[in-house]
């Protein structure tokens, strides 16, 4: 029997940045790389950009604002995408999303100036972004294993499994914005997967798009009763002391979208390995087993959503840990806690920490701004490598707070330009000109100061 890898290449081809994944993090390091004059290959193995914000449904987009929502602290490349999806008609300005209101399912910490967006208007919008800047688009192409050289501490090919057949890519440089490091994984690079000594990871979900909520009367209930109250721990107790509750959270969050539709953050699934189909099959099933428990509570036990209609379920589950790279360099929860601002920064944000673990989890509401630096980006062991997204170097609890959508757009913006500076200079991306990254990203409108 012949083995994959003995299986004839199809095609090969040499390009100076390939990006594999077309998640936040894969569409802006694509089309930043490309636009600074590199011959950008974007790899995604759906057939639209957009990840877990159009696969998952995850949404709405974070705060993108320091906390009390005075100033936009991630603009750049995000700023960009959300402005074409608003002329479309697909997204809302953060700027004019207030607190604890329909938009932010009323809550009153963290989530404060959201981008409530369509999913349809984020695919078109990437699409056109990165072909504006002549990034080459592949879909439906899955990596399935990278050649190493390891003399040279490079990746010299990286495989794909495509309808065609297997597609060999050599490139000059990898940016890894797969969410689950797949790329480093495979490269050998020392890599983390959840809490380091237990294995355990965050929960994961299966979002799903409801219509037919009432927002007069929860906002009334809002009004009368309290923010606390919209997680409808009460009602949820009740139908749990029924039988009627087999959900392993206890707690609501519906989002109102820019159409008027609703996205549903309900769903818990622990003990999910997002680096194992099986797993993520498991995590199908019971997401949809779960689905149509929540749909019958809420008609039965929520005000106002009596006439909840499903509308779609969300056809991959959200995975909000997995592997993640281990750097030279790992950024801990002390430096949110410290508002560190490092002299490698590529981003300021100020996103909470939120760990899904238990029927509530545990969040920590933001204060202050924080930054993150360029050295998280950066494996071990790789000399052409660079990730961006949820799988970069960090620990958990600050994994928690940078997950989440517009980070991982400023992450990416960030892997972006410095791969088209290695290539250009020649030298590993722990080499480049730290300040000659920075004054790039300045000139896209990336925020580098408090």
């Amino acid at each position: 029997m012949t083995t994959l890898f003995q299986a004839p290449i199809h095609s090969r081809r040499q390009i100076e940045v390939l990006v594999i994944g077309g998640g936040t993090a894969g569409i802006a390091a694509a089309a930043c790389a490309a636009r600074r004059g590199c011959k950008t290959l974007l790899v995604e193995r759906e057939f639209s950009l957009g990840g877990t914000a159009v696969s998952g449904l995850v949404g709405p987009f974070m705060t993108c604002t320091d906390p009390k929502g005075e100033r936009k602290l991630i603009r750049g490349i995000f700023e960009e995408l959300v402005n074409r999806m608003i002329a479309l008609g697909g997204a809302l300005d953060p700027m004019t999303i207030p607190h604890c209101d329909s938009h932010s399912s009323w809550h009153p910490n963290g989530h404060r100036n959201l981008t409530p967006f369509s999913s349809e208007a984020l695919k078109y919008a990437a699409e056109e972004l990165c072909l504006e800047h002549q990034v080459e688009l592949l879909y439906g192409a899955q990596l399935i294993g990278v050649e190493r050289d390891a003399s040279k501490r490079r990746i010299s090919e990286a495989i794909f499994a495509a309808k065609e057949g297997l597609i060999a890519v050599e490139p000059q440089m990898v940016i890894d914005c797969t969410g689950d490091g797949d790329a480093a994984f495979l490269a050998g690079c020392p890599m983390e997967k959840g809490d380091p000594t237990s294995g355990e990871m965050q929960a994961a979900g299966l979002f799903f798009l409801v219509d037919g909520i009432d927002e007069d009367i929860m906002q009334q209930r809002c009004d009368e009763q309290g923010w606390e109250s919209m997680r409808f721990e009460r009602e949820i107790a009740a139908a749990v002391a029924n039988g009627e509750y087999p959900i392993p959270r206890r707690r609501l969050g519906l989002y109102k979208s820019c159409d008027g539709s609703w996205r549903a953050n309900i769903t818990r699934l622990p003990g999910i390995d997002g680096t194992s189909s099986a797993s993520l099959t498991q995590a199908a099933v019971e997401g949809r087993k779960q689905i149509f428990a929540i749909l019958r509570f809420l008609r039965k036990y929520v005000p106002g959503a009596k006439n909840a209609r499903l509308i779609q379920s969300a056809a991959s589950p959200g995975i909000r840990e997995s592997r993640r790279i281990k750097g030279d360099f790992v950024m801990t929860e002390q430096s949110i806690i410290d508002g560190t601002i490092f002299p490698d920064t590529i981003l300021l944000c100020s996103n909470s920490r939120d760990v899904h673990i238990g029927l509530t989890g545990r969040y920590l509401p933001q204060e202050h701004i924080y930054s993150l630096p360029y050295r998280i980006l950066i494996p071990s062991g790789v000399d052409n490598l660079l990730a961006a997204g949820r799988n970069v170097s960090c620990d958990r609890a600050v994994l928690s707070a940078i997950r989440v959508m517009p980070p991982c757009f400023g992450m990416g913006q960030a892997a972006g330009n410095a791969a088209a500076l290695a290539v250009q200079s020649g030298k590993p991306p722990a080499q480049i000109d730290i300040h000659e990254l920075q004054a790039r990203l300045r000139a896209e409108n990336v925020v580098l100061e408090p």
